[in-house]
């Protein structure tokens, strides 16, 4: 399933690519991640994230791009389950370095300097160490973009995502699938 997926995208981008006047576009965004949901848990995970995406601007139309980011998720849980015997409020504080494509997509232009949008982005976090979590990925929500006269663009985002945390470690191993609302800041140089 993943394969196919991989190469409908790829095939998509092509697609796209011969369809547009293309340019490259790059983006770096700080942010906080707040956790809001953790279904099976009392509890949920707050953190922050950076993130780097390069990508094609595609005319000014959509921007679509390949990402990597450096997140962290820190707080504490218990589980809900009536049967689990063993129920202790548990510390999780975890990293994770997800791969992504990344889209932004104009909808509405502000002024000749500023637009909104709508950025959604998925992909998988894999495991490259012991204090690194593995998991899929899918984040969406709204963003504002305010162009300068040089070619840095000051950008800020909203977002609903969901997370799954595959954690491996001796006194936690349960996977999690958490939601959370982040809210970022960024650079935008197309």
């Amino acid at each position: 399933m993943r394969n196919r997926l991989s190469w409908t995208l790829l095939f998509s981008l092509l697609v796209l690519t011969a369809s547009a006047q293309t340019y490259y576009y790059s983006q770096f965004q700080l942010g906080g991640q707040f956790g809001v949901r953790n279904p099976g848990y009392d509890g949920t995970f707050n953190g922050y994230a950076a993130h780097f995406i390069f990508g094609l601007n595609l005319n000014e139309r959509a921007f679509v791009g390949l990402g990597v980011g450096n997140e962290t998720f820190r707080g504490s849980c218990q589980s809900t389950d009536a049967t689990d015997r063993t129920a202790v409020r548990r510390d999780y504080d975890t990293y994770l370095m997800p791969l992504f494509i990344d889209a932004r997509i104009p909808v509405s232009y502000l002024s000749d300097h500023s637009w909104i949008g709508l950025l959604g982005n998925a992909g998988y976090a894999p495991r490259i160490g012991p204090v690194y979590d593995r998991g899929f990925l899918f984040r969406g929500g709204l963003l504002y973009v305010y162009e300068t006269m040089s070619r840095a663009n000051y950008t800020i985002s909203a977002s609903y995502g969901y997370q799954e945390l595959n954690r491996n470690a001796f006194d936690l191993q349960r996977n999690f699938q958490h939601q959370h609302l982040s809210i970022s800041v960024g650079l935008m140089l197309k």
